[in-house]
């Protein structure tokens, strides 16, 4: 059985504030973890407006960074040009496109709330290109 895991009391409020009973946490038997944002709203540039948003949460977060970013549907931009740095993975018993993006994460500095607003900016670049 998994253990379960416990998210930042920061994190939990942020989220109860901006996804009131849309978000939820993930748990398998083999120690992944993951945070599913139901019908998270993707910006203009997509043919969706909607998508399911997961964050795999590793083990030591938030000492450990969070990194990429995972949708269920699969976006996809309406003139059919491809989005840069994805791949098709199985996570949870579902098919999540995951969005290969990165950066530095400061341990103290770096919180669920800016993984988010990163996702949220990543998602405004290729929805623009």
């Amino acid at each position: 059985m998994c253990e379960p895991y416990v998210l930042l009391r920061e994190d939990v409020e942020y989220l109860d504030a901006h996804f009131p009973e849309r978000w939820h946490k993930l748990s398998e038997g083999s120690g992944k973890h993951a945070l599913l944002i139901e019908e998270f709203e993707i910006p203009n540039g997509f043919a969706q407006e909607k998508a399911d948003l997961m964050i795999l949460i590793p083990s030591g977060y938030p000492g450990v960074g969070l990194d990429m970013f995972y949708f269920n549907p699969s976006l996809q931009k309406p003139n059919n040009q491809e989005v840069e740095a994805i791949a098709l993975e199985e996570h949870f018993n579902r098919s999540w496109q995951r969005w290969s993006r990165h950066y530095t994460w400061i341990p103290g500095e770096h919180n669920l709330y800016l993984h988010i607003e990163f996702v949220r900016n990543e998602l405004e670049t290729a929805g623009s290109k």
